[in-house]
């Protein structure tokens, strides 16, 4: 039986998007069923749906949240309307280190997610322009973290 796993995604460029697909093609191999959402499409109800959410979000200039993700942003970050005691989640923040405020989008919803609740079950990965492996690291620590506590609750 496969668990659902929602994988949100915020991106400019692509690149965010990139790594919510690899993280989607290794959850399947794991036997989750993940769920795909940008955050241009989606509100923060949709964190209210799932047990486990795997958020992977760009920072656009000097610390704000990638075009068209404003919404979802200021739902989550600063005007948050419920509590998320029963979520778990994990945040792969993508920047340029040329910036004062590097992956501060990642970090607002980390601290967010962690302010209303949220349990933090892998630590955010911060990546700069060069994320491929870091991103492909975040995703293994993330699933072996994921794949160990199934083997405690057993």
């Amino acid at each position: 039986m496969s668990k659902p796993l929602l994988i949100l995604f915020g991106t400019f460029s692509g690149n965010s998007e990139s790594c919510a697909e690899k993280a989607a093609s290794v959850a399947r191999l794991r036997g989750y069923d993940p769920v795909l959402e940008n955050m241009m499409d989606s509100t923060a109800d949709v964190l209210k749906q799932f047990d486990t959410v795997l958020l992977i979000t760009s920072t656009y200039g000097d610390g704000d949240p990638p075009d068209g993700t404003e919404n979802f942003y200021e739902q989550v970050v600063n005007h948050p309307r419920f509590r998320l005691e029963h979520l778990r989640y994990s945040v792969l923040a993508l920047g340029d280190s040329c910036y004062d405020r590097f992956c501060q989008c990642g970090k607002d919803y980390d601290e967010a997610l962690e302010a209303q609740g949220a349990t933090r079950f892998h630590a955010r990965v911060d990546c700069d322009i060069d994320y491929d492996d870091p991103c492909d690291a975040w995703i293994e620590g993330v699933f072996a973290t994921l794949a160990e506590e199934r083997l405690l609750a057993a």
